[in-house]
């Protein structure tokens, strides 16, 4: 099983956009998944939420084997030479993110960032 999530702005529709209702949820502790083994993120940002998003998910995805992690690359219609549209991850960012992903965690998921 394979989960992707993105985040460009040009692919949502009405639909797509949810009210914000700050519903606490708070899932069971013993949650396993089983068939997710794949997670890709396009449009990833190195923020808090996001990367505790994707810590939860490598502690209930049992299965997990690899995570890929995309910052945001500039869509067909936009002009590819502006420089606030590429995705570029430095080397030291890389590190940081795979260090706050892995840090105390038990999990041997390869994490790509690209």
């Amino acid at each position: 099983m394979k989960l992707s999530r993105s985040r460009h702005l040009c692919l949502r529709t009405p639909e797509d956009i949810a009210e914000k209702t700050n519903v606490v949820w708070e899932p069971s502790k013993d949650f396993k998944h089983l068939n997710l083994k794949f997670l890709q993120m396009i449009g990833f940002l190195e923020e808090d939420k996001v990367t505790t998003y994707i810590r939860l998910v490598m502690e209930r995805a049992v299965g997990l084997k690899k995570i890929e992690l995309q910052g945001y690359r500039p869509c067909r219609g936009y002009n590819a030479s502006d420089p606030n549209r590429k995705s570029q991850v430095d080397e030291a960012s890389r590190r940081r993110i795979k260090e706050r992903l892995e840090h105390g965690s038990s999990s041997s998921v390869e994490i790509v960032i690209c």
